[in-house]
């Protein structure tokens, strides 16, 4: 994990609160808003909150010689490009992969969905050589890895404070194995920051973080897992595991099984407004 000392991290926090309070208003005025289940009103791609607010601490985290803060900079920044892009002018139409590929092969229309998942593959793949360093097929293993855990968080993000909670627990699990294991250090846990900023209006459904927040989470998790380089093996169980779930959520509600078990409803509903 990059090394984020204090001022870094005060940086980033600080640019969170901030757009905490301006973003809403500023991503309305832009008609990036979406009715909630309440129907409300709210703004949509309030996930721009922690790629700008990580940018700004990783870039000050850079300039105070910070190593490692690459890689996880260009992750957030072309998965919530990506994101932003479906967010802005993917508001109807199909959904999952199956109804993205149906308007190429029926319709012959590319959707803002299907550009967002050609993008997030050729992304990963930029990102795994590039900034990753890591030779083929190895680097082409990372780039899936990218692209897939990009993606599941967005698959998780269908209820208030889900994929947030989520996101935040498997960072908190992924942190604390980093430092026991001496490999990452205590100021890494300002990366967490932001998110947690975001998670407080998206857990109330007050705004929603969108593709531009899930995207850009899902990628910079992935590439913080990545940079500790794992094994072969478990690169691959990671793929497959990725792989696995994709398909289950593409054939299966996944909202739909959390209701269907008491402990997982009572769990989810932990975790924002229902």
């Amino acid at each position: 994990m990059p090394a984020i000392d204090g001022r870094a991290g005060l940086a980033g926090l600080l640019c969170a609160v901030l757009l905490q309070a301006a973003l809403p208003g500023l991503l309305l005025r832009a008609g990036l808003a979406r009715s909630n289940f309440r129907g409300q009103t709210v703004p949509l791609a309030y996930g721009l909150l922690a790629v700008l607010s990580g940018l700004v601490m990783l870039g000050a985290a850079s300039m105070a010689g910070a190593s490692g803060t690459a890689p996880v900079a260009a992750a957030l920044t072309a998965y919530g490009a990506l994101g932003l892009l479906d967010d802005a002018l993917g508001h109807t139409g199909p959904k999952g992969l199956r109804g993205h590929l149906r308007a190429l092969v029926l319709e012959r229309r590319v959707t803002t969905g299907l550009v967002k998942l050609a993008g997030g593959l050729v992304a990963g793949q930029v990102i795994g050589h590039a900034a990753i360093h890591q030779p083929w097929p190895m680097g082409a293993v990372d780039g899936l890895i990218l692209a897939l855990g990009a993606n599941a968080v967005n698959l998780l993000d269908l209820r208030p404070g889900r994929a947030c909670a989520v996101w935040l627990a498997l960072f908190g699990m992924l942190y604390v194995t980093r430092v026991i294991g001496g490999t990452a250090q205590l100021g890494a846990a300002w990366l967490a920051g932001p998110a947690a900023v975001m998670a407080i209006r998206d857990s109330r459904g007050q705004a929603m973080m969108g593709d531009t927040g899930s995207n850009s989470l899902g990628a910079m998790l992935a590439v913080l897992w990545l940079a500790g380089a794992p094994s072969a093996g478990a690169r691959m169980a990671a793929l497959l595991c990725l792989l696995a779930f994709h398909v289950a959520a593409e054939r299966w509600s996944l909202s739909a099984a959390i209701e269907r078990h008491p402990l997982l409803r009572r769990i989810d509903a932990l975790t924002g407004v229902r």
